[in-house]
């Protein structure tokens, strides 16, 4: 398994450079192709101000717009070209969570990132989205932090659902690349399997060194929480877990794992849904 083709997310926020190393990253591991798709926000002018601005004032955001667009293609198409792989420039405007989720369903893979809370250009909720509706993998970059394709270590969330397994097998290139994957047995409470071990020996048959550690039952404690502290004991630097497993109304209404752990990761999350 390959990602060959692979779509990033650029936009006017403070990460979106290091997303296009991560995507340009990955297609140098497997010769493949990056889709940049440039989301262009509207003209941020309040409705009821904007009658009270004189047309050259909205025609100079516009035209600043324009510019900083030029610009983010003027240093995708060079550094595409510098690393050598194939690409292509997608500028969109309108929905950005349509737009991207439209270009993941043609992907392998799709590069978004965490929403960053001191970034006013950073959409909040957008990572959400996207994982709902890729219709395959999502790699989200963190805003903070620098961080290596090649992780020694992946931590596993494993509680033996389908959206967990599809994440272990979308993850497969990540995994065989890795010293060690951690799976850590996150326990649903049901009491019909023993998390962890199956799916260790299923990786192994895929030249994963899996090792299967003790969780958690998710219904007695702060999932999240206990997750991001696992990985941070574990020296891990990426998570791979299945994302909102039980109905997206009911994770909004009590609070979601998925959620949580998007608002506070401390490395790059790949997500299935």
């Amino acid at each position: 398994m390959a990602y060959r083709d692979i779509v990033v997310c650029l936009a006017e926020d403070k990460r979106s450079s290091s997303r296009l190393d991560a995507a340009i990253g990955l297609a140098e591991r497997h010769e493949g192709k990056v889709t940049g798709v440039y989301v262009q926000p509207p003209l941020a002018v309040p409705g009821y101000a904007g009658a009270n601005f004189p047309p050259e004032f909205l025609e100079r955001l516009d035209t600043e717009q324009r510019e900083r667009a030029e610009e983010a293609e003027h240093e995708f198409r060079e550094r595409t070209a510098k690393a050598a792989v194939s690409s292509e420039w997608r500028p969109v405007a309108g929905d950005p969570v349509e737009a991207v989720t439209t270009s993941a369903h043609y992907a392998d893979i799709a590069i978004v990132g965490q929403t960053d809370p001191g970034d006013g250009r950073s959409i909040e909720g957008f990572a959400d989205s996207v994982v709902l509706g890729a219709g395959g993998p999502v790699l989200v970059w963190p805003y903070a932090g620098s961080f290596d394709l090649d992780p020694a270590t992946v931590m596993i969330a494993w509680n033996g659902t389908r959206e967990a397994k599809r994440a272990v097998s979308d993850a497969l290139p990540f995994l065989q690349r890795a010293n060690k994957a951690i799976v850590l047995g996150i326990d649903t409470g049901d009491g019909t399997h023993t998390p962890g071990t199956d799916i260790c020996a299923h990786l192994a048959r895929h030249g994963v060194k899996a090792e299967a550690r003790q969780g958690f039952t998710s219904v007695n404690v702060d999932a999240s929480n206990a997750l991001l502290n696992a990985i941070a004991d574990e020296g891990a630097r990426l998570l791979v877990m299945g994302a909102y497993g039980h109905h997206r109304m009911r994770e909004l209404l009590l609070g979601g794992m998925t959620r949580d752990v998007l608002r506070h990761m401390t490395v790059p999350a790949l997500m299935s849904h």
